[in-house]
C-alpha cells in the first residue's frame, strides 16, 4: 500500500475509535501521532533495507508485530509518565493499522480457507523468528515512485484518500484550525 492509503486508512479507523468514547479528540496533536504512526514501519524497513542494506527486506523490523508490542509498551509507559496517552494510542493505532493493511488479501483469505502455504506471504509478521517473504519491491524510494502507474488499487487508495479527507472536513477539520492558529503567530513573530 502506498503511504496515502496507509494514512487514509489509519484516519478512518481512527475516526471509529475516537467515536466510541466522547472523550477521546481528534486534535492537531493526535492526528500527527496518528499519521506519523501509519508511515512508521515503513520509514524505518524501507531505508534500511533499500538504502543501506542492514535490514532483510522492507517488511521486516518494523513490520513485526513483535516490534510493534515492544514499541507501544515503552510508547505508553513514556505517554503515561507525561499524561499524553492520547499520542501513544493515536500512533501505535497508526502502526497497527499499516502492518495489517499490508497483509495481502489473497494471503488472507487463503489461510482463512485452510491454505497454509499463504502464511508465506504473512512471515514480515513475525520477523525475526521468520524470514521476511520474497518482497518484488525491494528498490528505492525514487524507483518505487517513478514505476507509479495507476492500476486499479492505486486508484482505490487515492479513493480511499479522498474518503478521509472527506470524512475530515464533515467533522470540522479537526486540529486545522490549532496549526494555522500557531502559524500565523509564528509569522508574526517573525516579522517583528
Amino acid at each position: 500500500m502506498w503511504p496515502w492509503g496507509h494514512l487514509a486508512v489509519a484516519y478512518l479507523v481512527y475516526v471509529v475509535y475516537t467515536r466510541f468514547d466522547p472523550t477521546r479528540r481528534q486534535t492537531a496533536a493526535t492526528l500527527t501521532a496518528l499519521a506519523v504512526g501509519s508511515q512508521f514501519p515503513d520509514l524505518i524497513d524501507k531505508p534500511f533495507a533499500w538504502t543501506f542494506g542492514v535490514l532483510p527486506s522492507g517488511r521486516s523490523l518494523a513490520h513485526s508485530v513483535f516490534t510493534l508490542l515492544v514499541l507501544t509498551v515503552v510508547l505508553h509507559r513514556l505517554a503515561v509518565r507525561y499524561r499524553r496517552t492520547d499520542l501513544s494510542t493515536a500512533f501505535t493505532l497508526g502502526a497497527f493499522v499499516h502492518i495489517l493493511t499490508d497483509m495481502s488479501p489473497t494471503a488472507v483469505a487463503g489461510l482463512l480457507g485452510g491454505d497454509l502455504t499463504q502464511f508465506q506471504w504473512l512471515r514480515f509478521l513475525v520477523w525475526p523468528l521468520q524470514p521476511p517473504p520474497p518482497y518484488a519491491n525491494d528498490t528505492s524510494f525514487v524507483e518505487q515512485f517513478a514505476s507509479l502507474s495507476f492500476e486499479p488499487y492505486v486508484l482505490f487508495q487515492f479513493g480511499l484518500f479522498g474518503l478521509a479527507v472527506a470524512v475530515w472536513l464533515a467533522h470540522g477539520a479537526p486540529g486545522f484550525r490549532a496549526v494555522t492558529r500557531r502559524s500565523k503567530a509564528v509569522f508574526t513573530e517573525s516579522a517583528d
